[in-house]
């Protein structure tokens, strides 16, 4: 089978104990074919290359690998999937970037390992109940992502993964929804501008950076923000730097391991 998406279906199959013959590559959003948290486990998969757009594979490319089952995400493999179909039994599998467990259970009954699922997801909540427990009492936590073009979004729990297990750890995630000088998406966050991010309050902070130039540049704009200096968090040296791809999802429950020891090993460090 092959996997083509940069939204963990490589990751996920891996973890489900199967190693797809060949999987679309990474290059053009993290700068190496595939997520270091699954490389060494990947290095038997064929890097496919794209065929256009970010998201699209090249067709002539995975036809001649003879996959007998082609897994990918839905919206990536939309306009190719009457194409697709023609090479091999097509799976269109939904994401949902503040839980991978959506995607992973969806690839399990694809593949028939919905039991070796249920171990992934069980042995995940357990580490994270008792790495979590290990920061103590997490109190008020702001959690932020800078998109760039002088644009910041605030998460809430049911927009970030690890806001929501700062959450159900017992923190408190500010600011709130309602009351906040900004776009509010749904319940999932907020965006906003330069001027209101004096509104970040949290004692802590959590800062969502992307991989590559971009990413850097996005946190470079964070960083130079003249209300930067003044944040609580920022003051009291109470900084962390959090992998956004990972947090989503997108290196599966791999990544989530990752950003689990990220957070929990620079929490400890921080300043009482």
């Amino acid at each position: 089978m092959v996997a083509l998406d940069r939204r963990a279906a490589l990751p996920h199959l891996l973890a489900l104990g199967v190693t797809p013959v060949g999987a679309l590559t990474y290059e053009s959003i993290i700068g190496t074919p595939f997520p270091p948290v699954v490389a060494d486990r990947a290095r038997d998969v064929t890097v496919l290359p794209t065929g256009g757009g970010a998201d699209d594979p090249n067709l002539e490319a995975v036809a001649a690998l003879r996959p007998d089952l082609i897994i990918g995400w839905t919206d990536g493999i939309e306009e190719q999937y009457t194409a697709l179909s023609g090479i091999a039994p097509t799976v269109a599998v939904d994401v949902d970037f503040t839980d991978a467990a959506v995607s992973l259970r969806a690839i399990a009954a694809a593949v028939g390992r919905d039991a070796e699922a249920d171990r992934v997801i069980t042995a995940f909540e357990e580490r994270r109940k008792a790495r979590l427990a290990e920061i103590g009492a997490i109190g008020d936590v702001s959690v932020v992502l800078s998109i760039g073009s002088g644009q910041f979004r605030l998460y809430q729990p049911a927009g970030s993964a690890v806001a929501r297990w700062l959450a159900e750890a017992g923190g408190r995630i500010v600011p709130g929804i309602e009351g906040t000088d900004g776009e509010a998406y749904e319940d999932e966050l907020v965006t906003v501008s330069p001027e209101n991010l004096g509104q970040v309050t949290g004692a802590t902070l959590i800062v969502m950076e992307n991989t590559g130039p971009a990413g850097e540049a996005a946190v470079a704009e964070l960083e130079s923000s003249p209300l930067w200096p003044t944040l609580p968090a920022v003051r009291a040296g109470r900084v962390l730097r959090i992998n956004s791809q990972e947090s989503v999802g997108s290196y599966g429950f791999q990544g989530y391991d990752s950003v689990l020891d990220a957070l929990v090993g620079q929490w400890t460090a921080l300043p009482r």
